[in-house]
């Protein structure tokens, strides 16, 4: 009997991992509204990052064909270290990252931040990159 479901219970695992196993698209880097590129079809708005507090000065919406988005380059867009308001549509989280390529320090935007000084990152960011909520 022990044997019996223990054999069971070793095929049932497997089954259940094997089910849980999820294709993901690779990811893509997002691209800049300014950036002269044409987005695919699919694309849809995952970021808007601007220069000055309250979405002021050289904003630029961020696309994406896929989610989790590959790292994004703010210098691109000329907003390397410039940055002072950024938000995300609803269902969607950007993390900000104060060196190229998605690393170093970083500060989480889901919704709104019309200053990001009140929490320490303007004028920061280098890089980011997005994922669903």
């Amino acid at each position: 009997m022990f044997k019996l479901t223990a054999t069971f219970f070793a095929l049932l695992t497997t089954t259940a991992l094997a089910m849980s196993v999820v294709n993901r698209a690779e990811s893509i880097s997002p691209i800049a509204s300014n950036s002269g590129i044409e987005p695919g079809p699919d694309a849809i708005t995952i970021f808007k990052t601007c220069t000055d507090i309250n979405f002021g000065g050289l904003c630029v919406v961020w696309v994406s064909d896929v989610l989790p988005s590959g790292c994004g380059s703010l210098s691109a867009a000329g907003q390397q270290d410039s940055v002072s308001s950024a938000s995300t549509p609803a269902g969607i989280a950007c993390t900000l990252f104060e060196d190229a390529g998605c690393s170093g320090r970083t500060q989480l935007v889901v919704g709104t931040i019309n200053d990001l000084g009140t929490v320490g990152f303007q004028d920061t960011a280098t890089s980011f990159n997005c994922r669903s909520t």
